[in-house]
């Protein structure tokens, strides 16, 4: 297997929340191909799920230091720092991403929940409405990150990634529990007592 094959298969363990399986396969991909940004940047990731904050952002600048000019790179830690709490330097970077891509809806718009976190409320409503006008014209609009040649980049959202993989995450959790009798009986009982947890 080939490794685009392999950077797939790993993506959709990360997917399925099989972290472990998908550690492994971006653990073997970064030791072979060491300078590849994606491979070190997905591997970040599946340690953000490993609630392993340090080697995740330690992945995301190893990614930003390959590729300095490719404004995904700042908002994918600046995502990841704004988890870890770090919402003054997660603000830095999408600043840098928007610097590089200025026409990036996305990270206008991650930029725009991080100053409304912080209570900057008409600053926050400048970026939903350039986000939302941006992302109209085109969701790709933007995504010319200078100076990376031959890959065209589709617009990703990893903050939104990252929510629907919990979200499935929380609905296997549920449908797993069903399947016990217990699960049943205390689902059950949930239901009868009008949605109220005893």
């Amino acid at each position: 297997m080939d490794a685009k094959e392999r950077f797939k298969k790993g993506v959709d363990h990360l997917k399925r929340a099989e972290y472990q399986l998908a550690l492994k396969i971006f653990n073997d991909l970064v030791s072979e191909f060491p300078s590849e940004a994606d491979f070190i940047s997905e591997r970040g990731v599946v340690k953000f799920h490993l609630q392993d904050m340090a080697g995740s952002l330690k992945d995301m600048d190893e990614a930003i230091r390959l590729q300095p000019k490719k404004s995904y790179r700042y908002s994918s830690r600046a995502y990841i720092r704004g988890q870890a709490g770090l919402v003054k330097k997660a603000i830095e970077d999408y600043k840098k991403a928007i610097e590089i891509d200025p026409d990036d809806a996305i990270a206008h718009n991650n930029l725009g929940l991080l100053e409304e976190k912080l209570g900057y409320i008409d600053q926050s409503k400048k970026r939903f409405e350039l986000a939302d006008e941006l992302s109209q014209k085109d969701e790709n609009r933007g995504r010319q990150d200078q100076e990376i040649i031959g890959k065209a980049v589709k617009g990703r959202n990893l903050q939104k990634e990252l929510e629907e993989e919990q979200a499935n995450q929380n609905v296997w959790t549920v449908f797993k529990s069903l399947s016990s009798k217990e699960g049943r009986d205390s689902f059950l009982r949930f239901i009868k007592s009008g949605f109220k947890q005893t």
